[in-house]
């Protein structure tokens, strides 16, 4: 009898093959196929660009636990579609630029052996909270609380494939953040687990751009944000977090990196106009100005996230 993975990487991608390599070298390393079976997890690739250039990978990562699929969707619905191919316990979306930290593949595995039982909703911030530990608490309103805009990021995300498997087929998925509608579809656990130990280290793409960042975050991401208010699912105190950090973190950061310094080229159209959809008007004079303090606070992070937290790890 075949044994079943305790993990499933799922990793979408679309191009940008040099860093999709470096991902995939970090997690077959020495250092993280140290204490690990290969039996003990699969890495997925489901690439969705139709010329296919990513299946190279099969014949550079020749491991019985390496699998690539093809994929016909367009955009961010490969989010979901890779989760479908996964066979393992546990589900882990991975970003395609997302590089394994020495020792991470070891202690991942053995987190997701640890809570096999219970199966409580696993979610990794990977030290981006700067608090270097696990976070535990048992609403969705804390989670959502604790974790703020951060539900939006895809390697943050995973799922049980028992709750997987679960999930409705009318479960209507947004289309730029699938993952996050998946997230929600976990509500009614009673016990959240927020992994926010740097497990991972993210690989910069230079010019990184493609679609419209400033619409998906001032109207797509808080339509999510307000209908879990609406529902009943997170309380007012959450919801006004959730867009604080949206209007005084997020969003001068993205305007940092695309209108000042021009080191990412997403397209901003709209944003002025979308942006007083959800918020008051005029926040865009908020943004601009705060658009040229973030970036201390981001070199902060940054340092004590990889030279404080990482050396406690």
């Amino acid at each position: 009898m075949i044994k079943k993975p305790i993990l499933s990487i799922c990793i979408p991608a679309h191009g940008r093959l040099e860093y999709v390599i470096n991902t995939l070298e970090s997690i077959f390393s020495v250092e993280n196929l140290r204490n690990v079976e290969l039996s003990e997890f699969e890495v997925i690739i489901s690439d969705n660009d139709e010329k296919g250039a990513l299946k190279v990978l099969s014949e550079i990562f020749k491991y019985p636990n390496f699998k690539y699929f093809q994929t016909d969707c367009k955009g961010f619905e490969n989010s979901y579609f890779v989760l479908t191919y996964g066979n393992g316990e546990f589900l882990k979306l991975h970003n395609s630029q997302e590089l394994w930290n020495e020792g991470s593949l070891f202690r991942v595995i053995n987190l997701i052996k640890n809570n096999l039982q219970k199966k409580p909703l696993l979610f990794f911030t990977s030290g981006i909270l700067l608090k270097g530990e696990i976070i535990e608490v048992n609403t969705f309103n804390d989670f959502i609380f604790k974790t703020s805009y951060f539900t939006s990021w895809s390697n943050s995300f995973g799922i049980w494939n028992e709750d997987f498997n679960k999930v409705s087929i009318d479960c209507i998925l947004n289309k730029l953040f699938p993952h996050t509608s998946l997230l929600v579809t976990q509500h009614y656990k009673h016990e959240f687990k927020i992994v926010d130990i740097p497990y991972f280290s993210t690989q910069f793409v230079k010019k990184r751009g493609g679609h419209n960042k400033f619409q998906a975050f001032t109207v797509e991401y808080p339509t999510i944000v307000t209908d879990l208010f609406n529902k009943g699912l997170i309380t007012k105190k959450t919801k006004k977090r959730v867009f604080r950090d949206l209007l005084c973190e997020y969003f001068p950061l993205l305007y940092f990196n695309v209108k000042v310094s021009r080191r990412e080229t997403f397209s901003s159209e709209g944003f002025e106009q979308n942006l007083e959809i959800f918020f008051p008007k005029g926040s865009i004079y908020l943004v601009v100005f705060l658009s040229f303090i973030i970036p201390i606070k981001i070199i902060f992070r940054k340092i004590y996230l990889n030279y404080i937290l990482k050396s406690k790890d």
